[in-house]
């Protein structure tokens, strides 16, 4: 059934204002249809993955590259809903940007909070058993004692965010993410598009831009990007770094194993030094690996 906007409604453009004081006299009348909207939504994510910026022939700008010392359950919970509602939207919007125009911020949230709900996607990732020696790990000291524990060792992103939640809940530590990208020459200074994609039909992009397509092509291809995570708890701090080259197999491991380097306090680096080789790129990668499974571009089994 369609629903017609009444003048004393909240105006559906997002604005917060009632319709009469906003798009009403605009002279722009909706009949939003809001269960033929989400079924719409539906069948289009349901072909679109949801994509995680890893680097494979994607690209979006997020607003938190860099957080710091946050309580990891809250922040992620938080995070997820707003990063579904806004690649929700994306979606949509490539599928038909005058609907989108129409819709509030709120509409996707609220769809973002179903999708979560239907597919249990919290209760699957706490409930992710971790490796003991990963949580051993959070209460060792000794860098020779680190490099036994983590000797073979591999994880997948449910246990990443398992090993993130419980290194908070059960053992006090705070959590950081830094995400630093090195953009081909001469890119650096350009407006990058909000969202850019390398599909088999050519690039889509959504937002401005003043980047050509040629150019887009070769920022996503080219650049170079670090994703470290840090569990902080007093002078203490390990991390777990990843680069997209990693992620889509272009470094010398394993076939092209997408892996984890790890560091902690314990390796004579401080803190602050290691992250600021993270951001100019030029850290110095360690002898510990960690496979990363179920994510990025896998070597093919014989």
């Amino acid at each position: 059934m369609t629903k017609k906007n009444g003048r004393n409604d909240r105006c559906p453009c997002g604005s917060g204002l009632k319709y009469k004081h906003c798009c009403l006299n605009k002279k722009i009348i909706y009949n939003t249809d809001e269960n033929k909207t989400i079924n719409t939504l539906e069948s289009i994510s349901d072909f679109l993955k949801i994509e995680d910026e890893d680097g494979n022939g994607f690209y979006r700008i997020f607003w938190d590259d860099i957080v710091e010392y946050v309580n990891p359950i809250e922040y992620y919970k938080q995070f997820e809903l707003q990063k579904r509602a806004i690649s929700y939207r994306d979606i949509l919007e490539i599928k038909d940007p005058i609907l989108t125009s129409k819709l509030s911020e709120d509409f996707f949230i609220r769809f973002a909070e179903a999708k979560l709900s239907e597919e249990k996607f919290w209760e699957i990732k706490e409930q992710t058993d971790v490796h003991e020696n990963f949580l051993k790990l959070l209460e060792t000291t000794r860098k020779k004692d680190q490099e036994s524990l983590l000797k073979g060792l591999s994880i997948n992103p449910n246990q990443l965010i398992s090993l993130i939640f419980k290194s908070c809940q059960n053992y006090g530590y705070l959590y950081s993410r830094y995400r630093f990208e090195n953009l081909p020459k001469g890119l650096e200074s350009k407006k990058k598009p909000k969202l850019a994609n390398i599909a088999e039909d050519g690039i889509i992009t959504i937002g401005n831009t003043d980047l050509t397509k040629g150019q887009i092509k070769n920022m996503i291809e080219h650049r170079k990007v670090t994703i470290s995570h840090f569990f902080d708890k007093g002078a203490d701090w390990h991390c777990l770094f990843i680069t997209y080259n990693s992620i889509n197999g272009k470094e010398n491991w394993k076939d092209g194993q997408p892996h984890f380097h790890y560091i902690s306090s314990s390796f004579g680096v401080t803190r602050s030094d290691f992250i600021k080789s993270l951001k100019n790129g030029q850290y110095k990668s360690t002898s510990i690996h960690i496979d990363l499974l179920n994510y990025g571009n896998q070597p093919k089994s014989e």
